[in-house]
């Protein structure tokens, strides 16, 4: 049975698909070890998959095997390396944008030099042991967007139109988020 990260395969071609062939390092890695192989004749990489021409009748099975000990990143699982990424892409973005505001654009002339907390790092990013108030990221976003609603109702009911435009559209953004994060979950 072929590997997770094997594609395809069919006499004299094969294609790879990993996030992990995304990082550079990894995919020249391999890269490297396919071209010295002898039955391989081409390697070409795409994005997060290389595609490999061979000679009929070559064993690629032992490829694989030679070319997992050499990048044993491609042995860990698909959806928690592509999860990594986008936390890591995530927190860069965040802590990009925590500069930004600190170097004069938005609100940053006010703020100085502003030093990112890690728990707020962590709530953009969805990673980290960091707790608010005691309970976890994905609690304290739930519990917000449901008090977001509540306000909403409440106001509504009790005439405060203002407050009950302002709640509301809290909540829709709230919403909005928690089904983009969890979109796959849905």
């Amino acid at each position: 049975m072929p590997s997770s990260y094997v594609a395809h395969v069919m006499e004299g071609r094969a294609r790879l698909r990993h996030p992990a062939l995304a990082e550079a390092k990894v995919r020249d890695a391999a890269q490297a070890l396919l071209q010295a192989e002898t039955e391989v004749s081409e390697v070409r990489f795409g994005s997060e998959s290389l595609l490999l021409l061979m000679a009929p009748g070559t064993d690629f099975a032992a490829i694989c095997k030679r070319l997992e000990k050499k990048v044993p990143a491609l042995l860990k699982p698909k959806s928690e390396v592509a999860a990594a990424r986008r936390a890591e892409k995530h927190s860069q973005l965040a802590v990009a944008a925590c500069k930004g505001a600190a170097r004069g654009t938005g609100f940053g002339d006010m703020l100085g030099d502003m030093q990112v907390p890690a728990f707020l790092q962590a709530l953009v990013s969805g990673t980290g042991n960091s707790k608010i108030m005691g309970i976890t990221h994905r609690k304290f976003a739930v519990r917000t967007m449901l008090g977001a609603g509540g306000l909403c109702l409440l106001t509504g009911f009790a005439g405060g139109k203002s407050l009950h435009v302002v709640a509301g559209l809290t909540w829709a953004a709230l919403a909005t988020r928690h089904v983009w994060v969890r979109r796959k979950a849905l």
